[in-house]
């Protein structure tokens, strides 16, 4: 867990508004990252059936709108503006904002605006200050949606995706093992309480990622190397964790 909250991501080798310009997030967009958002679909789904409200935060290319039903009213934001200008242009319905977190989440908080689910896809471990590149906070993040922004019945949904190889220090049960007790320590500190958690492989997404012609920073293409960074690798999962605010509620129970 320490080690993996103090290791930096990857030098970046092009600013985001750059790679938004060229094919590097497409892979986000692509069959093989289905799985990436299927749990969360399927628990929101049963969750509710009916109209509900949904914040997503560091939407990106908002991939996830391809799943969500339409009773659900979502808000998307990003201090991207070429990455909300692509949303808007894939999801017109939806509703989408330029905003840095910093500056936003007050605001939403002094309008007293609530949400039935807020989503952090991506978003823990490489939130940065647009300007400046510093890291932000990722308790201070998890804390404030939990405490700040979330209705009585709703979920905070933490999409964490992964990297790992072969290489015995970087296999799939190394990494996951590290990354679940992060974010279950983070979210236990913020008085949250984990009522699910789905771990699934992005089968075949090495594959959709070799054809790009910008590759993401954190992909090595030998799955046997000893990376350099517990960021790296080469195939990909993804852990989610949704919480809430009472312990015991959830559709599954």
């Amino acid at each position: 867990m320490i080690i993996l909250m103090q290791q930096a991501p990857p030098d970046r080798n092009t600013s985001e508004e750059e790679r938004f310009q060229d094919d590097y997030y497409s892979y986000l967009e692509s069959s093989e990252n289905t799985p990436r958002y299927k749990p969360t679909v399927c628990f929101l789904n049963d969750a509710f059936p009916e109209s509900f409200s949904l914040l997503d935060l560091g939407c990106g290319n908002a991939a996830l709108c391809k799943y969500l039903p339409e009773h659900c009213d979502y808000l998307g934001i990003d201090h991207s503006e070429l990455a909300i200008e692509r949303c808007l242009k894939l999801f017109p319905q939806r509703k989408f904002v330029t905003a840095d977190l910093s500056v936003k989440l007050p605001q939403m908080v002094e309008k007293n605006q609530k949400f039935d689910a807020i989503v952090l896809a991506g978003l823990l471990f490489h939130s940065t200050d647009k300007n400046t590149l510093e890291k932000k906070d990722d308790q201070e993040i998890i804390e404030f949606c939990l405490q700040n922004l979330l209705s009585e019945r709703g979920y905070l949904i933490i999409i964490v995706p992964f990297a790992y190889g072969n290489h015995p220090f970087h296999t799939l049960f190394a990494r996951a093992e590290l990354l679940q007790k992060s974010v279950e320590s983070m979210v236990e500190k913020a008085r949250g309480n984990i009522v699910y958690e789905n771990i699934s492989l992005l089968t075949g997404l090495d594959q959709r990622i070799r054809q790009q012609k910008s590759i993401p920073d954190w992909f090595v293409a030998d799955s046997n190397a000893d990376y350099t960074n517990l960021y790296a690798g080469t195939y990909m999962a993804t852990w989610t964790f949704i919480s809430s605010l009472h312990p015991g509620i959830s559709p599954y129970l």
